[in-house]
Order: C-alpha cells, then structure tokens, then sequence
C-alpha cells in the first residue's frame, strides 16, 4: 500500500502539469483571433472604410498593411462606422 501511494502523488502532480501547459496554450490561441482590416478612404465622393481581403491581429508590434491596386500602401485598422476606422490592427505572428 505504500508503494502505491509514493507512486500515486508524483503521478498526480506530473498529470496536473500536463494539463496546465495544455491549457495556457489553448489560451494563448484563443487570444489571436484575426479579423478584417480596413482603411480610411478620405476621397471624395466615398468618404468611409474600406474592407481589404487581409486578415489582422487586434494586438501585436508590426502595423497590418494592404497595398491597393495603384501601389499605395494603406495601414489597417477595425472599423467602428461605415464612415469611420478607429485601432490600428497588427500583422499576425
């Protein structure tokens, strides 16, 4: 009986830690959910947000960019009104 208890505590705690890695990872995924990015298009007559086909992290260091047919590079931001964008979003990892 003692040999099933000096087996039984170790491999609860290795179990414990197993579950709690998989669970600060699953965490860490639901973080990054991508969204759509949009720009600010300032000329008239269609003063709004544009959608782009560019999928953007809400968090990050690296501002997302989409780059339109005329090479003008644009950065991406969420849209708050169909007349307006508001945080900048971030190039996913």
């Amino acid at each position: 009986m003692k040999n099933v208890k000096s087996f039984l505590l170790p491999a609860v705690v290795v179990i414990a830690g197993i579950s709690a890695a998989f669970a600060t990872d699953t965490s860490k995924k639901a973080d990054t959910v991508l969204e759509t990015g949009y720009y600010f298009n300032s000329t008239a007559p269609t003063i709004k947000c544009i959608s782009t086909p560019t999928q953007c992290n809400p968090q990050g260091t690296s501002i997302c960019t989409w780059t339109d047919a005329n090479n003008v590079s644009h950065n991406l931001q969420r849209k708050v009104s169909d007349a307006m964008c508001g945080v900048n979003l971030y190039k996913p990892n």
